[in-house]
């Protein structure tokens, strides 16, 4: 039977659009492109970014044919990576002979993928907004109404991306409803640090995850996906400023109540505590499932561990972040070996309370306020925060590919 390549090479993107669809590294999705042409002896040349994939290939008539992919809606969903991970590496081993079968594969992946109920991804807002205001030193009372803003701004996340709003519209109006919760747990009269619970609150939309990945396409070379990375981040960050601080101008000019300045100091293994709950509330919304969700928050646990330590003993805090993301990223290659299925499962919950989400919403509240001096002083902070981790990431990827390397 004749192959109808462009069948062939529109299957094998097929899984490439589904990895970086479901958040998965462009890197990834170029190579696994690459070994499903080679499977079938073709050599192809794959080019990714976030939203769009080429690829061609010259079958043994001399014959080359190429496609191009959009990748819609991205997001991140640990168990689609993992799925559509584990569906690259049992077809590279046994490429089935009718073209047409890698579509289908891919659907019945799609189909036997599992997700959590929508009440239980809101719960993982509160539960994760709550321990992060603990976990940035505040009290009970700044935790319960961080999980409350939270538990909001994740229903309305929920409910504009089920009616398909845009991201920068779906961040802005979750963000205003963020702070509106806040300032009205206030204004009812809770004694609450305001910054606190706003911080706490604010993890459940921080684009500190994105930013970091930004930093680490373009230490790898990828300027262009980088730059389309860095898009995304800027803009989310002015969303989630924009509607916290129209939230708080609206309520302030309802009441001038001002809110608490105190806060909590919490022993080291207290926050590595607090830090691994945080994680957990998260695993919902990542869709990150069965013990991988005990095994990433693990990660989050020890990451604050090393940062913590290195600071006791003397370093500062950019080296305490490279250091946590080495171990992190260390730690991640091994879970991933171990259970069989990528890094970025582990890195994505693990690196949460190193990512320097809450230092971007400062720069672009002190930006959007006018005040320059302490806009370009916190957004050199969170630069260099991102660039300690995409570093610390970077230098365990390229060990890990130089054993590879010289392994074959």
């Amino acid at each position: 039977m004749d192959t109808d390549y462009n069948q062939l090479l529109d299957g094998c993107c097929e899984v490439g659009v589904q990895l970086i669809r479901f958040g998965g590294e462009i890197q990834r999705a170029e190579d696994t492109i690459s070994r499903l042409l080679a499977s079938y002896g073709l050599r192809g040349e794959v080019f990714a970014v976030p939203n769009c994939i080429w690829a061609s290939a010259k079958a043994p008539d001399g014959r080359t044919y190429a496609t191009m992919r959009r990748v819609p809606d991205i997001s991140t969903d640990i168990e689609g990576i993992e799925r559509f991970n584990d569906l690259s590496r049992r077809l590279c081993a046994d490429p089935p002979a009718d073209p047409a079968r890698l579509r289908q594969c891919c659907q019945e992946t799609l189909a036997a993928m599992r997700s959590y109920p929508a009440a239980l991804v809101l719960g993982g807002y509160f539960v994760g907004a709550f321990f992060f205001a603990l976990f940035f030193s505040g009290g009970w009372a700044e935790a319960a109404a961080a999980g409350l803003a939270g538990l909001a701004s994740g229903a309305a996340l929920v409910l504009l991306s089920r009616m398909k709003a845009n991201a920068f519209l779906t961040t802005l109006a979750a963000s205003f409803v963020l702070g509106a919760a806040a300032h009205g747990i206030l204004a009812l009269g809770a004694p609450i640090n305001m910054e606190v619970t706003i911080a706490g609150g604010l993890m459940v939309l921080v684009p500190g995850l994105v930013f970091t990945s930004f930093m680490r396409d373009l230490l790898t070379g990828d300027m262009l996906a980088g730059l389309a990375t860095f898009a995304r981040a800027v803009l989310s960050a002015g969303a989630i400023a924009l509607g916290t601080v129209a939230a708080m101008a609206l309520f302030q000019a309802l009441t001038d109540r001002p809110g608490t300045v105190w806060t909590v100091s919490y022993i080291g293994p207290i926050c590595c505590v607090f830090a691994f709950l945080g994680c957990l509330g998260f695993c919902p919304s990542f869709n990150v499932q069965g013990m991988g969700a005990l095994l990433c928050c693990l990660g989050g646990g020890l990451s604050w561990a090393v940062y913590l330590t290195v600071i006791f003993l003397g370093g500062n805090s950019y080296i305490a972040t490279l250091l946590a993301a080495v171990l992190v990223s260390v730690y991640s290659e091994i879970m991933a070996r171990v259970r069989k299925c990528p890094a970025t499962s582990y890195l994505t919950i693990s690196l949460f309370p190193l990512v320097p989400g809450l230092t971007i919403y400062q720069a672009m509240d002190h930006g959007i306020r006018g005040n320059t001096d302490l806009f370009w002083e916190t957004f050199l902070r969170a630069f260099g925060a991102a660039g300690c981790i995409a570093l610390g990431l970077l230098a365990v990827t390229a060990v890990m590919d130089i054993r590879r390397h010289w392994k074959r």
